[in-house]
């Protein structure tokens, strides 16, 4: 027995009546990572017409599994190629394995790659952030057990936000996460997760919208993104901890990606979540309360790679501080911002301004500004000040920022603060201090002298 009072007896022999119900009965090739004795292969094929495949490193174990099962190999899986053997699955299960894994996030993404377009896979993984760890933790324990949470043959730990990363990294999109046995007790996660129905086969940007509790904002920034996109891209959502129904929505958006965190873990912590999974050799940090406009990706995606020391590039808008800001906006209606944006982008002699700051509401990147400056500052409490913070260490590497001239899009402006009471205000005080006590400006004055050096 474990510190959470849950018991686990007969490692090789439990049926899994829990994943046993997550399994469609429609599935008619599944691979078993890790089977056992192969004991849940033996009830889906007492329940629907099924071939079943099993993989299991414990030699007693598999020869009672082959009874069991169609197939059942004694391999390891850190080390086991799925290519070898010429099959794709319409299932995949990964029953409480891939904590025991030397590299979890690569042999999942490898077996990734041998599900059917429109297969599941299902996975149970223990859950590091139960109140039981936390709390031993806080006595300063962290102590192995025989079993449970903290088994002693656990080589790898995951969060509910760790368990959406890896899922994201392998290609997949979880469409049903559960706490199991409840949410009080969240052991373990029960998730469902498939292959999204992306638009693009190779994408060359990741645009990332951060979000909390403004779906009816972020509705419209991701419905904006997918009709003025041209260029390959893919989004990503990380969630906040939404409770207005935002999570329900992005589970069954099939063509988006979207991370779950349990938490409001705030601006810069949120879309490091997301940048650490980037694959893509662009990507954009983007408020979940903008509408974007015709070929603004592609127009900035040129305009940054006009220099090779130019890092990120930042859009026009009518809510946004400094000289991104357009005055005097006439829009009134979304069909009128496109023809303002249309306009907007001919108007100006002058296509790219560079600059030292940029306002984070809507950015591209190149990525491998993650390697040579690193992640946001999670220093920056809430939001403010990390997109200033960022520019600096960007600018002190011999990097450049810049302005697209020919790029408007429209910004609601600081929704998630309004939607949510944070108060904004006392957000931009507190970052403020901290911004002025890292680079050592006496005042605000100061550092606007800065910016115009």
């Amino acid at each position: 027995m474990s510190g959470t009072g849950h018991i686990r007896i007969g490692y090789h022999d439990l049926c899994r009546r829990e994943i046993l119900e997550l399994v469609p009965t429609s599935a008619k090739k599944i691979l078993d990572l890790g089977c056992g004795t192969g004991e849940l292969g033996k009830a889906l094929k007492k329940r629907q017409p099924c071939h079943v495949t099993g993989i299991e490193l414990n030699k007693e174990a598999v020869e009672i599994a082959k009874k069991n099962l169609d197939i059942c190999l004694c391999d390891n899986l850190n080390r086991y190629d799925p290519a070898f053997v010429d099959r794709k699955y319409d299932c995949i299960i990964l029953a409480d394995i891939l904590e025991h894994l030397v590299q979890p996030w690569q042999v999942f993404k490898k077996f990734a790659q041998v599900l059917e377009e429109k297969g599941t896979v299902i996975a149970s993984i223990p859950n590091i952030a139960h109140p039981w760890v936390i709390s031993q933790l806080r006595k300063g324990l962290f102590r192995y057990e025989l079993a449970g949470l903290l088994d002693v043959t656990h080589l790898r730990f995951f969060t509910k936000t760790t368990i959406f990363q890896m899922f994201c990294r392998a290609g997949l999109k979880i469409t049903k996460i559960t706490p199991w046995p409840n949410e009080k007790n969240p052991i373990q996660y029960h998730v469902t997760a498939k292959k999204p129905a992306l638009k693009f086969r190779e994408a060359i940007a990741t645009v990332l919208i951060l979000s909390h509790n403004t779906w009816s904002f972020t509705k419209q920034t991701i419905e904006s993104i997918k009709t003025y996109t041209s260029t390959p891209h893919k989004i990503l959502v990380i969630d906040n901890g939404s409770t207005d129904g935002t999570i329900e929505h992005l589970r069954t958006d099939a063509t988006i990606y979207h991370i779950e965190n349990s938490h409001n873990i705030g601006f810069a912590s949120g879309f490091n979540v997301g940048l650490e999974v980037i694959d893509t050799p662009y990507f954009v940090i983007c408020n979940s309360d903008i509408v974007v406009t015709q070929n603004w990706l592609k127009r900035m995606t040129e305009h940054l790679n006009e220099d090779p020391e130019k890092m990120s590039i930042g859009p026009r808008s009518n809510y946004v501080s400094g000289p991104q800001i357009v005055k005097n906006c006439t829009y009134k209606t979304f069909k009128e911002l496109i023809d303002f944006a249309k306009r907007f982008a001919s108007s100006n002699a002058d296509p790219v301004t560079h600059f030292k700051r940029l306002v984070f509401f809507c950015t591209l990147f190149k990525s491998e500004v993650l390697r040579k400056v690193g992640y946001l500052d999670e220093i920056y409490e809430g939001g403010n000040y990390e997109d200033d913070d960022y520019c600096m260490r960007i600018h002190k590497k011999g990097f450049k920022c810049a302005i697209d001239n020919t790029v408007f899009i429209h910004h609601h402006g600081s929704q998630t603060f309004k939607q949510n009471k944070i108060d904004f205000a006392k957000s931009m005080e507190e970052n403020g201090q901290r911004f002025m006590a890292k680079w050592g400006f006496k005042n605000m004055e100061e550092y606007f002298n800065y910016l115009r050096t």
